[in-house]
Protein backbone atom coordinates (compact mmCIF):
# COMPACT_ATOMS: atom_id res chain seq x y z
CA UNK A 1 0.00 0.00 0.00
CA UNK A 2 3.26 2.60 0.41
CA UNK A 3 3.84 2.32 -3.67
CA UNK A 4 0.00 3.27 -3.94
CA UNK A 5 0.38 6.24 -1.39
CA UNK A 6 3.62 7.60 -3.01
CA UNK A 7 2.13 7.34 -6.05
CA UNK A 8 -1.37 9.31 -5.24
CA UNK A 9 0.53 11.91 -3.53
CA UNK A 10 2.75 12.38 -6.66
CA UNK A 11 -0.72 13.06 -8.50
CA UNK A 12 -1.80 15.45 -6.05
CA UNK A 13 1.16 17.47 -6.09
CA UNK A 14 0.92 17.33 -10.17
CA UNK A 15 -2.42 18.54 -9.95
CA UNK A 16 -1.95 21.48 -7.42
CA UNK A 17 0.27 22.87 -9.70
CA UNK A 18 -2.34 22.50 -12.77
CA UNK A 19 -3.98 26.10 -13.34
CA UNK A 20 -7.36 24.19 -13.73
CA UNK A 21 -9.51 23.99 -11.14
CA UNK A 22 -9.80 20.35 -9.66
CA UNK A 23 -13.05 18.87 -9.61
CA UNK A 24 -14.26 15.12 -9.71
CA UNK A 25 -14.88 15.41 -13.43
CA UNK A 26 -10.61 16.55 -13.87
CA UNK A 27 -9.56 13.22 -11.52
CA UNK A 28 -11.70 11.16 -14.03
CA UNK A 29 -9.88 12.02 -16.96
CA UNK A 30 -6.19 12.58 -15.42
CA UNK A 31 -3.63 9.59 -16.24
CA UNK A 32 -1.52 7.53 -13.63
CA UNK A 33 1.96 6.34 -15.25
CA UNK A 34 3.31 3.28 -13.16
CA UNK A 35 5.73 0.63 -14.10
CA UNK A 36 4.70 -3.16 -15.20
CA UNK A 37 6.43 -4.50 -12.52
CA UNK A 38 4.78 -2.11 -9.83
CA UNK A 39 1.35 -3.15 -11.18
CA UNK A 40 1.86 -6.57 -10.90
CA UNK A 41 2.89 -6.45 -7.37
CA UNK A 42 -0.33 -3.87 -6.62
CA UNK A 43 -2.08 -6.68 -7.89
CA UNK A 44 -1.02 -9.35 -6.43
CA UNK A 45 -1.33 -7.35 -3.15
CA UNK A 46 -5.46 -7.19 -3.59
CA UNK A 47 -5.54 -10.94 -4.81
CA UNK A 48 -6.20 -13.83 -1.77
CA UNK A 49 -3.91 -16.17 -0.54
CA UNK A 50 -3.99 -19.86 -1.61
CA UNK A 51 -4.45 -22.50 1.42
CA UNK A 52 -1.35 -24.46 1.90
CA UNK A 53 -1.62 -28.05 -0.12
CA UNK A 54 -3.44 -30.59 2.78
CA UNK A 55 -1.07 -33.27 4.24
CA UNK A 56 -0.82 -36.19 2.33
CA UNK A 57 -0.74 -39.17 4.76
CA UNK A 58 1.21 -42.40 3.70
CA UNK A 59 -0.48 -45.52 2.64
CA UNK A 60 -1.03 -48.20 5.56
CA UNK A 61 1.17 -51.07 5.22
CA UNK A 62 -1.51 -53.49 6.53
CA UNK A 63 -5.44 -51.97 5.14
CA UNK A 64 -7.26 -54.86 7.03
CA UNK A 65 -6.31 -58.21 8.67
CA UNK A 66 -7.80 -60.81 11.04
CA UNK A 67 -5.72 -59.99 14.54
CA UNK A 68 -6.89 -62.95 16.84
CA UNK A 69 -8.76 -66.34 15.84
CA UNK A 70 -9.79 -68.61 19.51
CA UNK A 71 -10.93 -71.93 18.50
CA UNK A 72 -12.71 -74.39 20.89
CA UNK A 73 -13.12 -77.86 20.20
CA UNK A 74 -16.44 -79.75 22.04
CA UNK A 75 -16.23 -83.52 21.14
CA UNK A 76 -19.93 -83.67 22.54
CA UNK A 77 -21.19 -81.16 19.99
CA UNK A 78 -18.62 -82.60 17.24
CA UNK A 79 -17.78 -78.68 16.59
CA UNK A 80 -14.96 -75.96 16.82
CA UNK A 81 -16.44 -72.71 17.14
CA UNK A 82 -13.73 -69.59 16.20
CA UNK A 83 -13.74 -66.62 17.73
CA UNK A 84 -12.10 -63.96 15.50
CA UNK A 85 -11.46 -60.34 15.84
CA UNK A 86 -11.13 -58.27 12.30
CA UNK A 87 -10.36 -54.72 12.18
CA UNK A 88 -10.64 -52.33 8.75
CA UNK A 89 -8.11 -49.56 9.27
CA UNK A 90 -9.09 -47.08 6.63
CA UNK A 91 -12.73 -48.06 5.92
CA UNK A 92 -12.08 -49.17 2.43
CA UNK A 93 -13.62 -52.23 0.64
CA UNK A 94 -11.50 -55.51 1.93
CA UNK A 95 -11.55 -59.13 1.56
CA UNK A 96 -10.09 -60.51 5.35
CA UNK A 97 -9.00 -64.49 4.92
CA UNK A 98 -10.49 -66.39 7.54
CA UNK A 99 -10.04 -69.98 6.95
CA UNK A 100 -9.95 -72.16 3.74
CA UNK A 101 -12.88 -72.64 1.55
CA UNK A 102 -12.25 -76.65 1.95
CA UNK A 103 -14.05 -76.77 4.74
CA UNK A 104 -17.57 -75.11 4.81
CA UNK A 105 -18.87 -73.16 7.57
CA UNK A 106 -22.10 -73.88 9.69
CA UNK A 107 -23.27 -71.14 11.16
CA UNK A 108 -21.98 -67.54 11.42
CA UNK A 109 -22.64 -64.60 13.54
CA UNK A 110 -23.64 -62.11 13.28
CA UNK A 111 -25.51 -63.33 10.90
CA UNK A 112 -25.44 -60.31 8.12
CA UNK A 113 -21.58 -60.95 7.84
CA UNK A 114 -20.97 -60.94 4.24
CA UNK A 115 -18.64 -64.06 3.33
CA UNK A 116 -17.32 -64.61 0.29
CA UNK A 117 -14.97 -67.41 -1.08
CA UNK A 118 -11.86 -65.51 -3.09
CA UNK A 119 -8.75 -67.21 -4.33
CA UNK A 120 -9.36 -70.21 -2.24
CA UNK A 121 -10.11 -68.57 1.31
CA UNK A 122 -13.35 -67.99 2.85
CA UNK A 123 -13.27 -64.11 3.30
CA UNK A 124 -15.54 -61.25 5.45
CA UNK A 125 -15.94 -58.63 2.68
CA UNK A 126 -16.35 -55.56 4.69
CA UNK A 127 -16.09 -51.53 4.75
CA UNK A 128 -16.61 -50.95 8.20
CA UNK A 129 -13.86 -49.17 10.03
CA UNK A 130 -12.77 -50.56 13.40
CA UNK A 131 -12.49 -53.79 14.98
CA UNK A 132 -15.51 -56.29 14.15
CA UNK A 133 -15.97 -59.73 15.72
CA UNK A 134 -17.13 -62.93 13.99
CA UNK A 135 -18.07 -66.59 15.37
CA UNK A 136 -17.80 -69.10 12.99
CA UNK A 137 -18.76 -72.98 13.31
CA UNK A 138 -16.91 -75.39 11.71
CA UNK A 139 -17.95 -79.69 11.76
CA UNK A 140 -15.61 -81.95 13.20
CA UNK A 141 -14.80 -85.21 10.51
CA UNK A 142 -16.69 -88.46 11.21
CA UNK A 143 -15.34 -90.87 14.03
CA UNK A 144 -11.72 -92.38 13.12
CA UNK A 145 -11.35 -89.33 10.79
CA UNK A 146 -9.15 -86.54 11.02
CA UNK A 147 -10.54 -83.20 10.67
CA UNK A 148 -8.09 -80.78 8.87
CA UNK A 149 -8.74 -76.56 8.53
CA UNK A 150 -6.91 -74.12 6.71
CA UNK A 151 -5.88 -71.30 9.11
CA UNK A 152 -6.14 -67.69 8.56
CA UNK A 153 -2.61 -66.08 9.64
CA UNK A 154 -3.19 -64.27 12.61
CA UNK A 155 -1.01 -63.16 15.53
CA UNK A 156 -2.81 -64.75 18.11
CA UNK A 157 -4.23 -67.83 17.26
CA UNK A 158 -5.13 -70.90 20.00
CA UNK A 159 -7.21 -73.65 20.51
CA UNK A 160 -9.37 -74.85 23.74
CA UNK A 161 -10.61 -78.16 24.33
CA UNK A 162 -13.58 -78.96 26.83
CA UNK A 163 -13.13 -82.28 27.40
CA UNK A 164 -11.29 -85.47 25.91
CA UNK A 165 -13.62 -88.77 25.13
CA UNK A 166 -12.79 -91.43 27.60
CA UNK A 167 -9.55 -93.10 26.70
CA UNK A 168 -8.72 -90.42 23.78
CA UNK A 169 -5.96 -88.01 23.20
CA UNK A 170 -6.16 -85.28 20.55
CA UNK A 171 -3.17 -85.23 18.44
CA UNK A 172 -2.27 -81.84 16.33
CA UNK A 173 -0.63 -82.14 12.84
CA UNK A 174 1.09 -78.92 11.08
CA UNK A 175 3.16 -79.89 8.53
CA UNK A 176 6.55 -82.04 10.35
CA UNK A 177 5.29 -80.64 13.38
CA UNK A 178 2.76 -82.31 16.23
CA UNK A 179 1.51 -81.85 19.47
CA UNK A 180 -0.71 -83.77 21.62
CA UNK A 181 -3.24 -83.21 24.18
CA UNK A 182 -3.99 -86.11 26.81
CA UNK A 183 -6.55 -83.77 28.80
CA UNK A 184 -8.52 -80.51 28.84
CA UNK A 185 -6.50 -77.69 27.98
CA UNK A 186 -5.24 -74.56 26.06
CA UNK A 187 -2.45 -74.96 23.15
CA UNK A 188 -1.08 -72.07 21.14
CA UNK A 189 -1.71 -72.62 17.47
CA UNK A 190 0.98 -71.45 14.32
CA UNK A 191 0.50 -67.66 13.84
CA UNK A 192 1.39 -68.11 9.55
CA UNK A 193 -1.35 -70.17 9.86
CA UNK A 194 -1.84 -73.57 7.14
CA UNK A 195 -3.28 -76.94 7.25
CA UNK A 196 -3.61 -77.74 11.01
CA UNK A 197 -5.77 -81.35 11.36
CA UNK A 198 -7.19 -83.12 14.37
CA UNK A 199 -7.53 -86.53 15.42
CA UNK A 200 -8.42 -88.06 18.34
CA UNK A 201 -6.41 -91.72 18.87
CA UNK A 202 -6.48 -93.99 21.56
CA UNK A 203 -4.57 -93.26 24.72
CA UNK A 204 -2.58 -96.40 24.15
CA UNK A 205 -0.50 -94.77 21.58
CA UNK A 206 2.95 -93.02 22.50
CA UNK A 207 2.32 -89.91 23.36
CA UNK A 208 5.09 -86.99 22.28
CA UNK A 209 5.49 -83.81 24.39
CA UNK A 210 3.52 -80.47 23.10
CA UNK A 211 6.65 -79.00 23.40
CA UNK A 212 7.84 -80.94 20.70
CA UNK A 213 10.06 -79.51 17.59
CA UNK A 214 10.91 -81.06 14.21
CA UNK A 215 11.19 -85.25 14.89
CA UNK A 216 10.79 -87.56 12.43
CA UNK A 217 8.02 -89.19 12.42
CA UNK A 218 7.82 -90.35 9.15
CA UNK A 219 10.52 -91.36 6.86
CA UNK A 220 11.02 -92.38 2.97
CA UNK A 221 11.84 -96.25 3.36
CA UNK A 222 12.70 -95.99 -0.58
CA UNK A 223 12.18 -94.30 -3.57
CA UNK A 224 12.45 -94.92 -7.51
CA UNK A 225 12.48 -92.51 -10.21
CA UNK A 226 12.26 -92.89 -13.87
CA UNK A 227 12.65 -89.81 -16.69
CA UNK A 228 12.22 -90.51 -19.93
CA UNK A 229 13.32 -87.45 -22.07
CA UNK A 230 12.27 -87.28 -25.66
CA UNK A 231 14.12 -85.47 -29.57
CA UNK A 232 11.30 -82.55 -28.03
CA UNK A 233 12.71 -82.11 -24.95
CA UNK A 234 9.46 -83.05 -23.11
CA UNK A 235 10.44 -85.18 -19.99
CA UNK A 236 7.71 -87.42 -17.89
CA UNK A 237 9.59 -88.21 -14.78
CA UNK A 238 7.28 -91.47 -13.05
CA UNK A 239 8.12 -92.03 -9.28
CA UNK A 240 7.00 -94.65 -6.57
CA UNK A 241 8.31 -93.77 -2.98
CA UNK A 242 7.73 -96.09 0.37
CA UNK A 243 6.77 -94.03 3.35
CA UNK A 244 7.04 -95.33 7.02
CA UNK A 245 5.14 -93.36 9.73
CA UNK A 246 3.44 -93.99 12.64
CA UNK A 247 0.80 -91.31 12.64
CA UNK A 248 -1.17 -89.45 10.14
CA UNK A 249 1.35 -87.46 7.93
CA UNK A 250 1.92 -85.19 5.13
CA UNK A 251 4.36 -86.10 2.46
CA UNK A 252 6.05 -82.75 1.58
CA UNK A 253 8.37 -82.21 -0.99
CA UNK A 254 9.35 -80.00 -4.04
CA UNK A 255 9.01 -80.59 -7.81
CA UNK A 256 12.00 -79.26 -10.07
CA UNK A 257 11.13 -75.52 -11.09
CA UNK A 258 9.68 -75.93 -14.39
CA UNK A 259 7.67 -79.46 -13.37
CA UNK A 260 4.05 -79.66 -13.65
CA UNK A 261 2.15 -82.31 -11.10
CA UNK A 262 0.04 -85.09 -13.15
CA UNK A 263 -1.39 -87.74 -10.82
CA UNK A 264 -0.95 -88.74 -7.47
CA UNK A 265 -1.97 -92.25 -5.44
CA UNK A 266 -1.60 -93.20 -1.92
CA UNK A 267 -1.71 -97.31 -1.25
CA UNK A 268 -3.49 -97.28 -4.79
CA UNK A 269 -6.18 -94.56 -3.95
CA UNK A 270 -5.58 -91.37 -6.73
CA UNK A 271 -5.66 -88.36 -3.77
CA UNK A 272 -5.65 -84.53 -4.24
CA UNK A 273 -2.66 -83.29 -3.42
CA UNK A 274 -1.92 -79.62 -2.50
CA UNK A 275 0.28 -77.49 -4.99
CA UNK A 276 1.44 -74.60 -3.13
CA UNK A 277 4.06 -71.98 -4.12
CA UNK A 278 7.82 -72.52 -5.20
CA UNK A 279 6.02 -75.95 -6.66
CA UNK A 280 5.62 -77.24 -2.77
CA UNK A 281 3.83 -80.38 -2.74
CA UNK A 282 1.43 -81.86 0.29
CA UNK A 283 0.58 -85.19 0.23
CA UNK A 284 -2.01 -86.77 3.19
CA UNK A 285 -1.11 -90.20 4.69
CA UNK A 286 -3.80 -91.41 6.43
CA UNK A 287 -3.93 -92.70 9.81
CA UNK A 288 -1.89 -96.25 9.54
CA UNK A 289 -3.51 -99.25 11.07
CA UNK A 290 -0.11 -100.23 13.27
CA UNK A 291 2.72 -98.19 14.17
CA UNK A 292 5.76 -98.52 11.92
CA UNK A 293 3.78 -99.35 8.85
CA UNK A 294 4.13 -98.26 5.28
CA UNK A 295 2.14 -96.01 2.17
CA UNK A 296 3.14 -96.25 -0.90
CA UNK A 297 2.81 -92.74 -2.83
CA UNK A 298 3.15 -92.98 -6.68
CA UNK A 299 3.17 -89.89 -8.70
CA UNK A 300 3.97 -88.62 -11.94
CA UNK A 301 5.03 -85.25 -13.52
CA UNK A 302 6.56 -83.79 -16.89
CA UNK A 303 8.82 -81.39 -17.60
CA UNK A 304 9.31 -78.90 -20.85
CA UNK A 305 13.31 -79.13 -21.71
CA UNK A 306 15.35 -77.52 -24.76
CA UNK A 307 14.88 -79.64 -27.77
CA UNK A 308 17.37 -82.38 -28.11
CA UNK A 309 20.77 -81.67 -30.78
CA UNK A 310 21.33 -83.77 -33.62
CA UNK A 311 25.36 -84.61 -32.39
CA UNK A 312 25.48 -83.83 -28.73
CA UNK A 313 24.34 -81.83 -26.20
CA UNK A 314 23.84 -81.45 -22.35
CA UNK A 315 20.58 -81.45 -20.28
CA UNK A 316 20.16 -80.62 -16.41
CA UNK A 317 17.76 -83.08 -14.82
CA UNK A 318 16.62 -83.10 -11.01
CA UNK A 319 14.07 -84.91 -8.61
CA UNK A 320 12.06 -83.59 -6.28
CA UNK A 321 13.34 -82.21 -3.08
CA UNK A 322 12.35 -83.84 0.63
CA UNK A 323 12.46 -82.73 3.98
CA UNK A 324 12.11 -86.22 5.12
CA UNK A 325 15.31 -88.87 5.23
CA UNK A 326 15.69 -90.50 2.59
CA UNK A 327 17.27 -94.27 2.91
CA UNK A 328 17.72 -94.43 -0.79
CA UNK A 329 16.59 -92.69 -4.03
CA UNK A 330 17.11 -95.11 -7.13
CA UNK A 331 17.11 -92.87 -10.44
CA UNK A 332 16.84 -94.50 -14.23
CA UNK A 333 17.51 -91.80 -16.66
CA UNK A 334 15.92 -92.66 -20.28
CA UNK A 335 17.32 -91.15 -23.83
CA UNK A 336 16.32 -92.24 -27.51
CA UNK A 337 18.40 -95.03 -27.84
CA UNK A 338 20.56 -93.32 -30.54
CA UNK A 339 22.89 -91.70 -27.75
CA UNK A 340 25.25 -92.26 -25.64
CA UNK A 341 24.94 -91.14 -22.15
CA UNK A 342 27.28 -89.84 -19.50
CA UNK A 343 26.27 -87.52 -16.41
CA UNK A 344 27.85 -85.47 -13.72
CA UNK A 345 26.10 -84.39 -10.57
CA UNK A 346 25.21 -85.38 -6.65
CA UNK A 347 24.07 -89.25 -7.56
CA UNK A 348 26.21 -92.13 -8.04
CA UNK A 349 26.39 -94.65 -10.58
CA UNK A 350 25.12 -97.99 -9.70
CA UNK A 351 25.33 -101.42 -11.96
CA UNK A 352 23.24 -103.89 -9.89
CA UNK A 353 20.12 -103.09 -12.35
CA UNK A 354 21.17 -103.36 -15.84
CA UNK A 355 17.84 -104.79 -17.47
CA UNK A 356 16.61 -101.24 -18.15
CA UNK A 357 17.98 -98.93 -20.69
CA UNK A 358 20.06 -95.86 -19.48
CA UNK A 359 21.47 -94.33 -16.83
CA UNK A 360 21.20 -95.83 -13.36
CA UNK A 361 21.83 -93.31 -10.83
CA UNK A 362 21.39 -93.84 -6.94
CA UNK A 363 21.47 -90.60 -3.93
CA UNK A 364 21.86 -92.54 -0.78
CA UNK A 365 21.36 -91.33 3.10
CA UNK A 366 20.07 -87.95 2.39
CA UNK A 367 17.64 -85.20 3.65
CA UNK A 368 16.34 -82.19 2.28
CA UNK A 369 18.49 -82.42 -0.58
CA UNK A 370 17.40 -82.76 -4.53
CA UNK A 371 19.50 -85.36 -6.62
CA UNK A 372 20.37 -83.54 -9.77
CA UNK A 373 22.02 -84.74 -12.89
CA UNK A 374 23.72 -82.71 -15.50
CA UNK A 375 23.47 -85.47 -18.14
CA UNK A 376 25.93 -85.08 -21.20
CA UNK A 377 24.47 -87.50 -24.86
CA UNK A 378 26.27 -88.23 -28.16
CA UNK A 379 25.07 -89.34 -31.27
CA UNK A 380 25.83 -93.26 -31.38
CA UNK A 381 28.28 -93.69 -33.89
CA UNK A 382 28.82 -97.02 -35.83
CA UNK A 383 31.46 -98.74 -37.27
Amino acid sequence: MKPLLILLLSASSLLAQSPQTITSATLDESEVRITYGELKRLVAATLPKEPPPPAVKPPLPVPAALLSALYQLDPQASTVTAEMQVENFDGAWHAVPLAGAATGVLTVEPKDARLVVNADHLCLITDKAGAQSLKLTFALAAAGQGTTLHLAASPIASLAVKALPEGKVLRLQHGTLTATLTSAGLVALPAVGGDVTFTFEEARKPVQNPATSLTDDALVSTATYTTQVVRDGSALTEGAITIRHDHPAKFMLQLPESAKLLQCHVNGDPVRATVGEANRVEIPLDDPATDGAESEVKLSFTAVLAPLQLAEGELDLALPQTPLFAKQIDWNVQFPTTYDLSFTGNVDPISDKTTAPGLHLRKSLCRDQQPQARITYRKRTTN
